[in-house]
Formats: C-alpha cells, sequence, structure tokens
C-alpha cells in the first residue's frame, strides 16, 4: 500500500490531476454533452500493450512507505518506464471500445430506420393506368396519371392528375372523354371529426419519433453503468495493488530482520526459539503476499473488461501499470450541490424512458378517443379540360368542381371505448410508477451523498490510525533492538500497523466508489472530465 501519512497541503500519488478534476467536474455539475466516441487511450499507454507476452517475473515490485520508511526516490517515481494508467485513459477506452456502449448506440440507428419505415405512411403516391378498348362496338383509349399526397397537417389529403380520352364511348361513359388536350384536376380531402386532429398513420409515425427519442436514454444509462462499473473496477485494481505492497512490506521486515536475529542468537542475547519464530512469520506473510497477489490477478482480470487496446480487444493491465499512490481526494463540502436532486431527476436515463411512453400512451389513448368520434370526411375536386373539343356535344371546356361529404359511425364503438378505458388505466398507473421513480432517484441521491460524506470523514481517522500504528510498531522494534521486547510483541504491533493500512486503503477505495456512485446517481458519465483539460481549465469547445 503506498497511502502517506496526511500531511497539510500534499498532494498523493501521480493521478492527483484525474481526481481533482473529477471532483471539480462534480462541482459544476454541468449535464453531459451529446455522446460522441472519445479519443482512445494515450499512446505512450497503448505502446506497453506490445509487451503483454514478455517476460514479468522480473518485474519489479514497487516498494511502498505506509509501514517503515522505504518509499522509492522521487527520481525513481519519474524516470519510471511506463506511465501509470489512469482513470480518465480506462474511461475513454469504455466509450471508444466497450461493445456494450457501442451496442447502445446501434439502437439509435434501429430507431432512425424505424422512423424512416413510418414516414412511408406520408411518401408521395405516383399512379397510372390505361385503358385501350381494341375490338368492339365503341373504340376508345384512355390514359390516366395521377400524383396523391398526404399531409401529417390535419389528415389532408392533396391530390393532382392528368388525364386523356380518345375514341368512341357510350354514353354512359362520356365523363372518360376528354377535349383534345386532355384533363387536368386538384382535389383536396380533410375529415372533419375522426381523423382530423389525429389518426392511426399520423399515430405510427409519433410512435416511430418517441422510441428514437427513448434510444437516447438506452445509450446514456449503458454508459453510465459501463462508466461506473469501470471505475469500480479501477479502484479495486488500485486497492488492491496497494494491499500487495502492505503484504510486500511486511515480508520484507521480517526477512531483513533475519540476520540480525541471528547474529542475537549467536550472542546468546536472544533465545533460539526466536529465530524460528521468525521463520514462521516469514512463511506466514509469505502465504498472505500470495493471496494479496491473488487478489491484484483477480481484479486486474476484472478491469480489463473495461481497459481496452486499440482494436478494441481486452488488455489485462500490468503490476507495473499500477498507480503508485491514490490521488488526493477533495473535501466533500466542494463537491455537493444544493441543486443534485434536480440535476439527477433532470438527467437520469430511467425518468426520460418513462416520460417517453407516458407520451406514448397519451398518444394511445387520443387515438382511442379519436375513434369514438364518427366519421365525416369532406372534399372539394376541381377539374379543367385543355385544348379544343373533339365533338361539338361533348364539348367539355367549363371548369368543373365539386364538392362532397362521407359519413360513417359503428353505433356502438365498443372497441374504441374499451381502448379508451384500458389506456386511461395505465397512464394512471405509470403516473404512479413515476412518482415512485422520483421519490427513489431522489432517496439515491440522498443515500450516495450520505456515503461520500462519511466515507470522507473517516479517512482522517484512518490516517491518524495509521501514524499511530507506525509510531507504535517502530517503537516495538527499537525495543526489541534494545533486548526489552520480543517477536511476539513486535509482530503484534506490525500486524497492527498493517490492518491500519489496509484500513486506509480500503476507506480511500470506498471514497472513489462512493464518488463513481455519486457521479452516476447523478447521471453524469464523467464527460467533463474526458472532455477538459487540465484542472481549472474548460473543456475543449470541439467536445462540450
Amino acid at each position: 500500500m503506498s497511502v502517506r501519512p496526511s500531511a497539510p497541503g500534499r498532494v498523493v500519488g501521480s493521478g492527483v490531476a484525474l481526481s481533482a478534476a473529477v471532483l471539480l467536474a462534480a462541482c459544476q455539475l454541468q449535464p453531459p454533452a451529446a455522446f460522441e466516441p472519445l479519443p482512445a487511450p494515450r499512446p505512450e499507454v497503448l505502446a506497453r500493450f506490445a509487451l503483454d507476452h514478455a517476460d514479468q517475473s522480473k518485474a519489479p515490485l514497487a516498494p511502498i512507505h505506509v509501514l517503515g520508511n522505504s518509499g522509492r526516490a522521487d527520481e525513481e517515481a519519474t524516470d519510471a518506464p511506463y506511465a501509470e494508467i489512469e482513470l480518465n485513459d480506462v474511461l475513454r477506452a469504455v466509450e471508444t471500445h466497450f461493445p456494450l456502449v457501442l451496442a447502445a448506440l446501434e439502437e439509435v440507428e434501429i430507431a432512425e430506420g424505424k422512423l424512416q419505415q413510418s414516414r412511408g405512411s406520408f411518401d408521395t403516391r405516383l399512379g397510372a393506368s390505361g385503358a385501350f378498348d381494341l375490338e368492339g362496338f365503341y373504340e376508345s383509349e384512355t390514359l390516366d396519371f395521377g400524383v396523391e399526397q398526404p399531409l401529417e397537417f390535419w389528415g389532408l389529403n392533396v391530390s393532382s392528375g392528368y388525364r386523356i380520352g380518345r375514341g368512341d364511348f357510350a354514353v354512359y361513359d362520356g365523363k372518360r372523354k376528354t377535349n383534345k388536350d386532355g384533363e387536368w384536376r386538384l382535389g383536396v380531402t380533410m375529415p372533419l371529426l375522426a381523423g382530423r386532429e389525429i389518426d392511426a398513420r399520423r399515430v405510427s409515425l409519433w410512435r416511430a419519433r418517441l422510441a428514437r427519442d427513448a434510444a437516447a436514454p438506452l445509450v446514456l444509462e449503458k454508459r453510465l453503468e459501463a462508466t461506473l462499473k469501470a471505475a469500480q473496477s479501477y479502484w479495486k485494481w488500485v486497492g488492491a495493488g496497494r494491499r500487495r505492497e502492505i503484504a510486500v512490506r511486511l515480508l520484507a521486515l521480517a526477512e531483513d530482520r533475519m540476520a540480525q536475529i541471528e547474529l542475537a542468537v549467536r550472542e546468546g542475547l536472544l533465545a533460539a526459539i526466536n529465530l524460528t519464530e521468525n521463520q514462521r512469520l516469514i512463511v506466514d506473510r509469505r502465504a498472505a503476499l500470495l493471496r494479496a497477489e491473488r487478489s491484484l490477478q483477480e481484479a486486474a482480470l476484472t478491469l480489463s473488461l473495461f481497459w481496452r487496446d486499440e482494436r478494441g480487444q481486452p488488455a489485462t493491465p500490468r503490476d507495473e501499470l499500477l498507480p503508485y499512490e491514490f490521488p488526493a481526494p477533495r473535501e466533500v463540502n466542494a463537491v455537493l450541490r444544493a441543486e443534485d436532486e434536480d440535476l439527477a431527476l433532470a438527467q437520469r436515463p430511467e425518468l426520460r424512458r418513462v416520460e417517453v411512453e407516458l407520451e406514448r400512451l397519451q398518444l394511445e389513448l387520443e387515438l382511442a378517443r379519436n375513434d369514438v368520434l364518427p366519421r365525416l370526411d369532406a372534399g372539394v375536386f376541381g377539374s379543367q379540360d385543355l385544348g379544343s373539343a373533339v365533338s361539338t356535344p361533348d364539348d367539355k371546356e367549363p371548369f368543373e368542381l365539386t364538392a362532397l361529404l362521407r359519413f360513417q359511425l359503428p353505433l356502438q364503438r365498443s372497441l374504441a371505448r374499451g381502448q379508451v378505458r384500458e389506456n386511461e388505466a395505465k397512464l394512471r398507473k405509470l403516473t404512479r410508477e413515476r412518482q415512485f421513480l422520483v421519490d427513489a432517484l431522489r432517496n439515491e441521491v440522498r443515500d450516495v451523498t450520505s456515503a461520500l460524506t462519511q466515507t470522507w470523514l473517516r479517512i482522517a481517522q484512518a490516517e491518524e490510525n495509521v501514524r499511530l500504528a507506525n509510531e507504535l510498531a517502530q517503537a516495538e522494534r527499537v525495543q526489541l533492538e534494545a533486548g526489552q521486547s520480543d517477536l511476539l510483541r513486535v509482530n503484534l504491533r506490525e500486524q497492527q500497523a498493517a490492518a491500519a493500512a489496509g484500513g486506509l486503503v480500503d476507506v480511500y477505495e470506498e471514497y472513489f466508489r462512493a464518488l463513481a456512485e455519486y457521479r452516476a446517481a447523478l447521471g453524469l458519465p464523467y464527460d467533463e472530465v474526458l472532455a477538459g483539460g487540465a484542472i481549472g481549465e474548460s473543456p475543449a469547445p470541439e467536445q462540450r
């Protein structure tokens, strides 16, 4: 573990810039911009994947300085062969390559495809027909071309066409004959009651638009879920690395003490049993190190689902990529804001999906109420023949104007009335469910706020516990060198110091996991951090 005891104004770890940026963005509480895949992880980080199959047995273990004073020098940290993986590297990989996020983006394309299909009901329709009486008492030919355009506005239907009829026609077919240059026509029909404000054709289009609107919250939900799990996996990996360092340091203390005990036994200052006891400690601490190593491997494998190379393939992070220390957390009062609950209600995709479903049910209800109304359609059609008359009795030069009314009413209308009752009940049901969801989201924000606050308060106590435990362990070792203590008490003090250091790792891990949960509860998938630069800088304009 590599968390130092607290010191005023001291920044711990190479990840400080990321942590401060995360917390600064949380303070600003700005809604995220529309999703755009972010750049791939940094080139110097991706370059390490070429060494995935290299021999790792000789990779050096980073020393720790929670117990004792064996921290690596600043110049060593500066000259490290690899840059540490930071949280924003993992999140960039998630946004750019994580399969479930990319799959969610396909839902937008699916919804757009369905919307395009629904627009087919309002496509312009072109028609043509021809009739030719080639043999018989009446020989004639008729050609008819027409264009029809349905409109969303008031259910209007506009049609136009051209017709030409030549030859001999029966008296009852006189309308088929036209003047020499044919006949142009134009017509408009409009529903006056049922179908005026809403009809099945328009509802189908509006449903598709709502489905497209519902796809965006689905993408955000998958991003929130993926970035939250990625952040939690990242901090678990960092914590496992620090716990492994505690085990390394504990083992090093026992091994370094072995020569001192052997000398003391030879000179008769300590009983030989102390040598056996220290050997037992070495064996026990080696077993603890193996357990810590297994936990680190498990955390690295979990993180590999989110940490991906430039081809989008999972990449297990190497030990040397571990951050040397946790970033320095900021005071929660600088993170939390009074409007957090309102921001969550505005951002959370679950609530937006319910609102879209309410809009859809309202459409269904309006359609059912429309079907209860009688059908009354009105239409106006005008036509004008062009050119000279083919024959004097059949001159069709005068302009023709026709108006029509069409009425239809199912008497019982049981289907429509039943649909009205059903959709009214569904609306009331979903409205009540939405109210509970609002209450649950507010409660979730309060819960994560409480968790973040309490974890922050525990950090100071855990750091003080580490300081005191280290002092006691060091004092006990001094007592052992002076012959006024024994290995049993030294081991007890060192175990207490290790437990305190492990407890500090737990608190730091809990804090950053709580911060990730806090941001997810607000509906923010770390966009501000990823799009921004250094602390205090505004996000780049093209990434807002």
